[in-house]
């Protein structure tokens, strides 16, 4: 449970004023852990921070204490943890009802703008969960302003824009749930404030055209509330249900369509109406977005005020790309009117004639104005679609790479180009043939002046045509015949043209023909040769990697020549490139290349030294780059799983270990996971060690990082790397190793988090079972009693039934204790007896604790040990415990006395270590992290299965004959009464 302490808020601004104004790093980052500690451990620093806000005489305290309400809030207000079985909330309801309650109270009377838009922040991410049912006094506030604003008649006020702009953040907010139960409170609460806020908006808008008409300037507060009513007006119907409140959405969709229309009169001569513009335009295609049929009436007159937005020039650019994704949203939400099968199912789901008309009716509408302007508005694309002039070259890739828009939020922020190419996207996917129809023109039009347009045109119309083989590919129509577009590039042969070039057949690539696609390969292997220019490098690179996609097999990977020209170009892009959607495709195309080569040539690794020669790959390794870190960490573990395990590949190896040894300090996951990954896959005898060296350096190394390195994250991966180690003879055992098993078992044993806890218990007990195995034949019971009472008190720890107790890591966590001590039974059972008595725990109660956990025991070496094991303990047990256990004991034993027969033929064992070879190289088992077997262990664990000196067999029917006797029995029927065990026991005797 977390502090319901109240901490101390003269503290907190103590430790506000050292991180603003103190130079000692020590001293700032106390503070900050102070702070950071209170935050996560603390929910009642609310209350603190509440009163620091109110009574503080420093600005930027007041400042940093809504800063961090806002932090808290956003991370913990839906936050909960459990306690028996039970969820509790991280904020009690107490404490939320009383940070509601005092924000509401700053509203109207905080004057500050900047404490003003923390606190609506602050609003909205609790709105967002709460409003308006949970947070009734936000509603009531609401309602009581609007209701207070219309009876004073106090419209154009600085109180009217406070309260429109603090509920415009509320409802942006509240609208982003989704909840049905949360949809109709929302609507509920709609009904309360709508009268009220109608007839405000109609006062404004009615006081704002007045101002027009008079010619006031932009400074006008009416015109600034104005813009913000607009706004949320078209938030406010959000909720609604379009079906049962078609009046109220079709009537603020042409209020604020009529509003739009009157502004845009009287914009030529007042251009700071353009912010008020764009506002109304993103409302209108909102709603139109939500509430497609509803909006019948007003429809054609929305298609001709955005032709009219996207023909006209504007200072304010928002408001042409409002236009744009106002033409977007159209085509995206009336998609499913292009396939004539959906469009008669949503004609017989209306549910009433009159709304079958309506969707009829906006489809006539809709086909009516897109064929009559597919021309206007294919040509309006390639006029606004420039290319910036002042972005840099991995900008200019990036902008082409990238056609989405991630979400309303960000769609004010996409370039205007991008959005171009989404319209021009779904023009082409609503209206494919007429669409490839009209650019087709427009095209031959260019031929025919033999390409007589501004740069800028040409520029926009090549990026156009470039995005669109994608589509005529997914609707399997007749691709556009761009090659006299290519000939004039070549001719003209300009940076620009080459960059267009490549880019163009990198998208027509599977447009060519057999015979053209290596004139294409030939002429790109000169562009790369020839050019310094990294966009025409990219799209070259690009162009090529789709040409051998498209050819598969068919690509000669004989050609040493191409690769040696090509990786060199791609490594020196990947060093001066860094953003993501730009280095993925090229270190996919490297990764190709390199699996290609390798499995074409024998020579494959001369190959790769000359090429690591012949570039910077070795300054790529040496990258600081986070991003580039992870993708480089991706294409190595997609690399070394196309190669079979035991494969040469040093100079892999030798690559991968400079990117680790320059990152270690960075603390990245993936790195630490690469480790891990190449010791698995490393093979001594592929390159006699030479490797092996490298990896006992690099530990050498960062030792003292391994040993100190306490984040959750690494400490498992770290002690899976040194059992690595040690599998390989990389290490010798030191005290620092034993040191810093004791240091991680006692934090996993302070660990709140249980999977975290297991998690790092297993991989310490895993590492303590390598230890010793490794020394087996010198350890003893004695030396090692303190870890033998250890395991045994954690196994009893986990004998409690819980449900979690059947998780992997538990099952593997509880495997690995019982492998240990078995191995401890096998080599002094006595001495272990012993242990056994000093803990309070009777042979029998652990004999019974040790049989229920052994049934998860998995590989066949440590079930051979553990039935071993179990016919030694059997003779110490008492008669009514061996009676009780004696069946099950002989169960287990027989599939392993079997298999310990089959072992004995050299063919079976064969057999057995191919399918496990086998099953070892197989991909998915190589890039399973946590769940990879280890080979090497597995091996040590199973050397006894090959001691020919050991019969099981024997030594199975010796200890029975032993127990029969101890307990005089004279038949083993007196104590088997299962026949299918009587049966296997007969033939095993009669076999003997």
């Amino acid at each position: 449970m977390h502090s319901t302490e109240i901490p101390d808020p003269q503290k907190i601004e103590e430790a506000f004023n050292i991180i603003m104004t103190t130079k000692n790093q020590q001293s700032g980052k106390e503070a900050d852990s102070y702070l950071r500690n209170l935050e996560q451990n603390y929910p009642y620093i609310l209350v603190s921070l509440i009163q620091i806000f109110e009574n503080s005489q420093v600005y930027l305290n007041k400042f940093q204490a809504l800063l961090l309400i806002k932090n808290i809030i956003v991370r913990n207000w839906t936050k909960c943890q459990l306690k028996d079985s039970q969820k509790i909330q991280y904020i009690s309801e107490e404490l939320k009802t009383h940070v509601k309650d005092k924000i509401i109270s700053f509203l109207g009377v905080v004057q500050d703008d900047k404490f003003k838009t923390e606190i609506n922040l602050i609003l909205g991410v609790i709105a967002k969960h709460d409003f308006p049912i949970k947070f009734q006094g936000l509603g009531n506030f609401f309602i009581q302003g609007l209701q207070t604003i219309i009876q004073s008649g106090s419209t154009n006020s600085a109180m009217t824009y406070d309260l429109i702009v603090t509920l415009k953040v509320v409802q942006q907010n509240v609208i982003l749930n989704r909840n049905t139960a949360f949809k109709l409170q929302q609507i509920q609460f709609f009904q309360a404030i709508w009268n009220n806020l109608l007839l405000l908006w109609k006062n404004i808008t009615q006081l704002q055209q007045q101002e027009l008409q008079q010619n006031i300037n932009n400074d006008s507060f009416v015109n600034k509330i104005s813009k913000k009513l607009d706004r949320l007006l078209s938030l406010s119907i959000m909720s609604l249900n379009q079906e049962y409140e078609q009046e109220k959405i079709h009537l603020v969709f042409m209020l604020l369509l009529e509003k739009t229309a009157f502004l845009l009169k009287n914009i030529s001569q007042q251009k700071f109406l353009q912010p008020n513009l764009k506002t109304l335009i993103h409302s209108l295609g909102n709603i139109q977005s939500l509430f497609s049929f509803c909006i019948n009436q007003g429809f054609q007159d929305y298609l001709i005020l955005l032709k009219l937005i996207i023909q006209n020039e504007w200072e304010d650019k928002r408001v042409l790309r409002t236009g744009l994704i106002g033409i977007l949203k159209i085509l995206k939400s009336l998609l499913f009117f292009r396939d004539e099968q959906f469009y008669k199912k949503k004609l017989q789901e209306a549910n009433s004639q009159q709304f079958k008309q309506t969707i009829q009716s906006i489809n006539q509408l809709l086909n009516s104005f897109f064929q009559e302007n597919m021309q206007f508005l294919i040509e309006q694309l390639i006029k606004i679609a420039a290319i910036p002039t002042d972005l840099s070259d991995e900008e200019l890739i990036e902008q082409e790479e990238d056609l989405t828009i991630d979400d309303a939020k960000n769609e004010m922020q996409c370039p205007i180009f991008t959005i171009c190419l989404i319209c021009q996207d779904q023009l082409m996917q609503r209206f494919p043939e007429l669409f490839i129809q009209k650019i087709t023109e427009i095209m031959q039009q260019l031929i025919n002046s033999n390409f007589n347009a501004s740069q800028q045109i040409l520029e926009s119309f090549f990026a156009l045509l470039g995005s669109t083989p994608r589509l005529t590919t997914k609707l399997k129509i007749q691709p556009i015949q761009i090659q006299p577009v290519l000939q004039y590039l070549i001719k003209t042969n300009t940076v620009q043209c080459q960059r267009r070039f490549a880019f163009l057949c990198r998208n027509y690539c599977n447009c060519f023909s057999d015979s053209e696609l290596p004139q294409i390969l030939e002429y790109a292997r000169l562009l790369l040769s020839n050019s310094q220019d990294q966009i025409v490098q990219y799209q070259t690179l690009m162009c090529i990697k789709s040409i051998i996609q498209y050819l598969g097999p068919n690509f000669d990977f004989r050609n040493i020549t191409f690769f040696e020209q090509v990786a060199p170009v791609i490594v020196k892009l990947l060093c001066n490139l860094q953003k993501s959607n730009i280095l993925w495709p090229l270190l996919s195309l490297l990764e190709n290349l390199i699996q290609k080569y390798s499995e074409t040539n024998v020579n494959s690794m001369q190959i790769l030294v000359k090429v690591i020669e012949n570039s910077d790959i070795i300054l790529l390794m040496k990258t600081k780059s986070l991003l580039l870190i992870g993708a480089l960490c991706d294409m190595f573990l997609a690399l070394f799983v196309s190669f079979p395990l035991g494969s040469n590949l040093s100079h892999l190896f030798k690559l991968a270990i400079i990117l680790i040894d320059t990152n270690l300090d960075s603390k990245e996951n993936n790195i630490f996971d690469l480790l891990q990954f190449l010791l698995q896959e490393y093979d001594p005898n592929s390159d006699n060690n030479a490797t092996g060296i490298l990896f006992s350096n690099l530990y050498l190394t960062h030792e003292k990082e391994f040993m100190e390195d306490t984040e959750f994250s690494h400490m498992s991966t770290i002690l899976r790397i040194i059992e690595e180690l040690l599998l390989l003879n990389l290490i010798q055992l030191t005290p620092n190793i034993f040191n810093l098993l004791q240091e991680r078992l006692q934090i996993a044993q302070s660990i709140n988090s249980y999977d975290i806890a297991m998690i790092l218990k297993k991989s310490c007990i895993s590492l303590l079972e390598t230890i010793i195995l490794k020394q087996y034949e010198s350890i003893t019971v004695q030396q090692n009693q303190q870890i033998i009472v250890f395991l045994i008190q954690e196994l009893l720890k986990l004998n409690g039934g819980d449900q979690v107790d059947q998780m992997y890591y538990t099952i593997q966590y509880k495997n690995n204790i019982l492998e240990i001590l078995n191995r401890f039974i096998l080599k002094d059972i006595m001495s272990m007896i012993q242990v056994f008595n000093s803990v309070s725990i009777s042979i029998d109660q652990y004999f019974i604790l040790w049989q229920d956990t052994a049934q998860n025991i998995i590989n066949r070496g440590n079930r051979k040990i553990n039935v071993i094991s179990q016919l030694l303990f059997l003779k110490y047990l008492q008669k009514s415990t061996f009676e009780k256990v004696f069946q099950h004991v002989l169960s287990e034993a027989f599939p392993e006395i079997d298999y310990d027969f089959d072992l004995r033929s050299k063919e079976f064992r064969d057999l057995q270590q191919q399918n496990k070879k086998k099953l070892a190289n197989s991909r998915q088992t190589r890039l399973s992290k946590q769940f990879r077997n280890n080979y090497r262990k597995e091996i040590l664990q199973e050397l006894c299965l090959y001691d020919e000196t050991f019969n099981l067999r024997q030594f199975f029917f010796s200890t029975i004959q032993e127990c029969m006797k101890l307990h005089n029995y004279s038949e083993l029927t007196q104590i088997i009464n299962i026949p299918s065990i009587i049966d296997k026991l007969n033939q095993l005797i009669n076999e003997k």
